[in-house]
């Protein structure tokens, strides 16, 4: 019986598979077919946040928080839109799963930043993106802290406005 739902990169490695096993029974060279990675969306500043201290702890979504899944936060993406973040000074890539609603840094007129909870696109973000240490540790960005990344999605079909999860008593 097959699963109700698919896996696209499952589908995606299946054919490959497929493909190259064809050619290989054949004798013929292998054309490795191109896999369509999503456009670059955001270039900005990502940190991480996580390091155990708030493990256990409800994200925005309502899920637990665990500092060892490739989870992060951002302010207005969908949850459960999977991003693949890049590391420029690097090159490292990585998966990832919107859960949370973040960062709050935001830069001031005088040139400090304060802490605010807010999804306004008019303001001067810190950055884009809260990893998990996880996350963050695929990405070689832990020592650093903040880190320049490259956001890639397939745009979300609607716009998640600033949704919290609300528990009902």
């Amino acid at each position: 019986m097959l699963p109700t739902t698919v896996n696209p990169m499952s589908m995606i490695k299946l054919m490959l598979v497929s493909a190259m096993f064809a050619h290989y029974q054949a004798g013929e060279q292998v054309e490795m077919p191109a896999i369509e990675l999503p456009p670059v969306q955001q270039v900005g500043m990502a940190s991480w946040y996580g390091n155990g201290a708030w493990h256990g702890s409800m994200t925005a979504n309502g899920e637990d928080f665990d500092p060892s899944r490739f989870t992060c936060a951002h302010r207005n993406l969908p949850f459960d839109t999977l991003v693949l973040i890049e590391n420029p000074s690097n090159g490292y890539r990585v998966w990832c799963r919107i859960n949370d609603r973040g960062p709050y840094g935001l830069n001031t007129p005088s040139g400090e930043w304060t802490f605010k909870v807010s999804s306004s696109h008019e303001e001067d973000w810190r950055g884009i993106l809260d990893m998990s240490i996880a996350t963050a540790e695929q990405l070689g960005t832990i020592q650093v802290g903040l880190q320049k990344v490259r956001l890639r999605y397939w745009a979300p079909e609607r716009d998640s406005g600033f949704n919290l999860a609300v528990l009902n008593p």
